[in-house]
């Protein structure tokens, strides 16, 4: 009976040691795992201005366009027909994650003549337009992804933002297209706001405009 005793405790023993030992094991796992895991690099600078350490929403008033050549217009001149755009650069040289940035224009404050209106939205990367391009996720907003492979390229990532001066109709449109004309100073004063996030492979839904009424 004694025998069974010291063999039952013995057991007892070994068992307790086995626990202490596989738990620890386990500590020291776990605490390895979480001292060598560091958090992505997040370093973006949006049309010049650093934003790192601020807000990742940014703010900005765009007032002037980059006007196309048009035959039909004098160079350095805008009249009807005239296309212009701005570009909103997104440099995130030093962060090591994919980005994901969403640009919200607001037109209702467009100052100049309600005939220059908002045509369209592209991505640049380098300068060059690329097929994944930008995808409208609200009214007013024009969201974009930069991959985690152009971020290590070091590339520059632009959203491109297309205007026009529409032609008018009838004898008032002439006239409100002469008024526009003359004016020597065209000041656009478009609000822009920008915010920058980490992307994570979340889908991008494209925005659809609901029929009034419905």
């Amino acid at each position: 009976m004694k025998k069974v005793f010291i063999l039952i405790t013995l057991l007892m023993i070994i068992f307790t040691i086995y626990e202490i030992t596989n738990s620890y094991a386990k500590y020291i796992a776990n605490g390895t795992a979480t001292s060598t895991k560091t958090a992505g690099a997040w370093v973006i600078t949006v049309n010049n201005d650093d934003i790192t350490g601020t807000s990742s929403t940014h703010e900005f008033t765009m007032n002037n366009l980059t006007y196309l050549d048009n035959e039909f217009v004098v160079e350095g001149k805008v009249a009807p027909s005239s296309e212009g755009y701005f570009d909103v650069d997104i440099d995130p040289t030093g962060t090591s994650v994919a980005i994901r940035f969403d640009v919200t224009i607001d037109t209702s404050e467009l100052n100049i003549s309600d005939l220059i209106n908002f045509q369209s939205a592209c991505k640049l990367v380098e300068g060059e337009e690329v097929s994944e391009g930008i995808i409208r996720t609200g009214a007013n907003t024009y969201t974009g992804i930069i991959s985690l492979e152009e971020v290590e390229n070091g590339d520059i990532t632009s959203a491109r933002f297309y205007f026009k001066w529409e032609d008018a109709e009838g004898e008032s449109g002439d006239i409100a297209d002469s008024i526009l004309g003359n004016e020597r100073d065209i000041s656009l004063g478009i609000p822009v706001e920008i915010t920058v996030s980490q992307y994570s492979g979340e889908t991008i839904t494209e925005y659809v405009e609901q029929n009034e009424g419905n």
